[in-house]
């Protein structure tokens, strides 16, 4: 009754609306908010001889509403391929700031260079705005190669977005897949390979909850090379539910780089 009436008088009175205490307690409030409810972002990581990984996060203010932009916390979060939790670190990032993070130094020491296969975890606890958008650096020293996260986890699959195109295996060129599962429950992805004249091979992946996979398609596929022969092949993805996210990576064997690209 006691904290009704106080409620009550709080919003009737305009200064008491705007005093000190009053104004924490809602800020305090509004961020609890954003902790109980951030934004979670997902992607894939590597820590190994050939390929590291960093993770940017920006904090910028918009020009049609610049103060929406407030300091906020990021919570990064590292799983192995299998889905346990590995590691997590918080950091506080100003406004108009950004945040680098090589994954490599939250691992524990004897994981170092030794992570085939995992997921990154970003939870961006402050207003939905278009900068929070998380990056990453996929290199060695040799190559860079960048992608983006999962844009939110609720935006439905298009026709056309779930093809792998230019599948090839030869001797100078490899095409890897990368599946992150964001999901509380295991995820099956059924995987159809066609070659240039519309034959098919099927497959199917399964990734554990918070998991993830590092697949060459080649051993996704028995005799990969003598079912394209010398043309290129297409890979379709037949499972896209949400929020699973996929990557393709091909390998210059000759060179020793990376190209990658999300669906």
């Amino acid at each position: 009754m006691a904290l009704d009436l106080a409620r009550h008088v709080v919003r009737q009175s305009p200064l008491l609306r705007e005093s000190w205490p009053v104004r924490q307690a809602r800020e305090w409030r509004i961020r609890q908010s954003w902790r109980e409810h951030p934004r979670r972002m997902a992607s894939w990581y590597r820590d190994a001889a050939d390929m590291r990984t960093r993770v940017f996060v920006s904090n910028l203010e918009v020009p049609e509403a610049p103060r929406l932009c407030q300091p906020i916390s990021v919570v990064v979060r590292l799983f192995g391929s299998d889905g346990a939790a590995v590691v997590a670190k918080r950091y506080n990032l100003a406004r108009n700031a950004s945040l680098v993070v090589e994954l490599r130094d939250l691992l524990p020491l004897h994981l170092r260079g030794h992570v085939q296969s995992g997921m990154v975890q970003v939870d961006f606890e402050g207003p939905q705005l278009g900068s929070s958008r998380a990056y990453l650096h996929w290199y060695n020293d040799r190559c860079l190669t960048s992608s983006h996260e999962k844009f939110g986890l609720t935006i439905p699959a298009v026709g056309g977005y779930w093809t792998v195109p230019n599948v090839q295996d030869s001797d100078e060129y490899r095409v890897h897949l990368a599946i992150t599962n964001l999901d509380a429950q295991p995820y099956t992805s059924t995987m159809l390979l066609k070659d240039a004249d519309g034959h098919s091979l099927e497959a199917a992946v399964r990734v554990p909850a918070n998991g993830s996979r590092f697949l060459a398609v080649d051993r996704v596929f028995e005799n990969m090379r003598g079912f394209l022969g010398d043309r290129a092949g297409v890979l379709y993805f037949g499972n896209n539910r949400q929020p699973a996210m996929y990557y393709y990576f091909v390998a210059n064997q000759r060179l020793g780089t990376w190209r990658a690209q999300h669906l």
